[in-house]
């Protein structure tokens, strides 16, 4: 089960070498605040979940006039943000939203939420809050199907060594998510799946590019590894030329206050 504290370690522990290993989650933010915020200039902006303000410093350089807020559940994680460039960084629990109503005209949020929304079902509800009416919200996230290969060999690896299957825990699903936007007060919910596979020269380069990003914790099966899964795990593992991929399904989201 992922809890708010496995989260918040995790990232803490990944946020020195965050940025080293977070090249998806770069072209991630860019593309997110590019196509999918709007052109009208805010006066406000928040960036849940920033990391290293990946997100937060794509809206600053769109928005040159606007005030950009960005919010982490790590404190370490926001301070590299503050590092990185960004004057206001808060540390708090985006499912505990320490802002006014209505301050905000707009939230961004990059790959973060689909560590939220599971455990807090009205979230989107909070968030609204914050927003003004006819503000605007944009998120993406991981959604199923995402790092497919690794699963399935791990599942198989499981099953031959332990005789128990693996216990992932979910993605978000697209349509349910739109539907909680809609529920939370949001109208004109578009959304964008997007498939990107990157290559890897092993399982192990695998295992630290997501170990860089902080993603094991939150996003590893319930029972843990053993050596003998994790070594079968690699001879299962899909390969092509000495090279292995990996698949990462990334749906976009954007919304505007009812």
């Amino acid at each position: 089960m992922i809890t708010t504290i496995n989260v918040k370690r995790s990232f803490a522990k990944s946020a020195k070498r965050y940025a080293l290993h977070a090249g998806l989650q770069l072209e991630t933010s860019r593309s997110l605040v590019e196509w999918f915020a709007p052109d009208a200039p805010p006066k406000r902006v928040l960036d849940v979940g920033c990391g290293p303000g990946f997100a937060a410093l794509a809206a600053a350089e769109k928005w040159p006039g606007a005030e950009v807020v960005a919010m982490d559940l790590a404190p370490e994680m926001a301070a590299e943000a503050r590092r990185g460039g960004l004057r206001r960084v808060v540390a708090a629990d985006a499912a505990f939203l320490p802002f006014k109503p209505g301050v905000f005209d707009g939230v961004v949020s990059s790959l973060a939420l689909q560590w939220v929304i599971g455990g807090a079902p009205d979230f989107f509800r909070e968030l609204s809050a914050s927003i003004k009416k006819g503000g605007f919200l944009c998120f993406s996230l991981m959604a199923e199907g995402t790092l497919a290969e690794l699963r399935n060999a791990y599942s198989e690896a499981c099953a031959q060594c332990t005789g128990q299957a693996a216990v992932f825990p979910s993605f978000p699903n697209e349509p349910k998510t739109s539907e909680l936007l809609r529920e939370a007060g949001f109208g004109r919910v578009r959304s964008e799946r997007r498939t990107v596979r990157r290559g890897y020269k092993s399982v192990d380069e695998l295992f630290g590019a997501l170990k860089g990003v902080g993603a094991t914790a939150p996003a590893r099966p319930s029972n843990p590894p053993r050596r003998d899964v994790l070594r079968k795990t690699k001879s299962l593992y899909p390969s092509s030329g000495g090279m292995i991929s990996a698949t990462y399904e990334i749906c976009f989201f954007s919304g505007v206050k009812n």
